[in-house]
């Protein structure tokens, strides 16, 4: 008896592993939106500190629930703001984001399956930030958190929403490293204490590009 619980059991991990195989599939992806930077400011004009950003990713699904994904974002950076009682003071630079991050869905979600058409999503892992700083070029590591909702349309086609924060360890985006230090403040600027952070916010269009080698019967319109 219990050599054939051990079979059933066995048959019944093959299976589900042949069924998550049967559900990886592929996706490029356009991203529109805009960024604001949260930095040294001590008073910053939102709405003057938002700026187009626009990227492109793939993203590899290895079931309905968890994703791995390569993001890459350009665009301009700046704010319009005040540091404490000084006059307003400005900037903008172009910056490219590079990050591979890990996906999760909190619904099951494929394209081309009707009952899993919506799902709210949460995202992690770890990029590169490049800028210009005031003495040259700076690429720092990154810190990706977000969270979105994605909403297939059709078989190959999904629209979403998505928000981001990027912690950069690096504290030269605004040009400003470290202003408080001469004023005795608590304020630092190391790798663990720095004040500069970006936010990504925009919609996506998404396409699958590849379905799966194998069909699987309990997924009808995978296809």
């Amino acid at each position: 008896m219990p050599l054939k619980k051990l079979i059933v059991f066995l048959l019944i991990i093959s299976l589900g592993e042949n069924i998550l195989a049967q559900k990886k599939t592929a996706d490029l992806g356009l991203f529109l939106g805009g960024s604001t930077p949260l930095c040294d400011y001590s008073k910053t004009n939102f709405f003057q500190s938002i700026h187009p950003d626009f990227g492109i990713f793939y993203r590899y699904n290895l079931n309905t629930r968890f994703s791995l994904r390569i993001n890459a974002l350009y665009g301009n950076v700046g704010a319009k703001g005040e540091l404490d009682t000084q006059d307003p003071i400005t900037f903008k630079k172009k910056v490219l984001d590079f990050d591979g991050i890990i996906e999760v869905n909190y619904l099951d979600f494929m394209m081309g399956v009707e009952k899993m058409r919506f799902s709210p999503f949460v995202f992690t892992g770890i990029g590169v930030t490049y800028y210009p700083g005031i003495n040259g070029a700076i690429i720092t590591p990154n810190i990706p958190i977000g969270t979105g909702i994605k909403y297939a349309v059709g078989k190959h086609l999904a629209l979403g929403a998505e928000a981001s924060l990027h912690k950069l360890m690096n504290d030269g985006l605004d040009d400003l490293d470290n202003p408080y230090q001469s004023e005795g403040l608590t304020k630092v600027s190391d790798i663990f204490h720095n004040n500069d952070w970006i936010s990504y916010f925009g919609l996506t269009l998404t396409y699958k590009f590849f379905t799966g080698k194998t069909p699987c019967p309990a997924y009808n319109t995978i296809n």
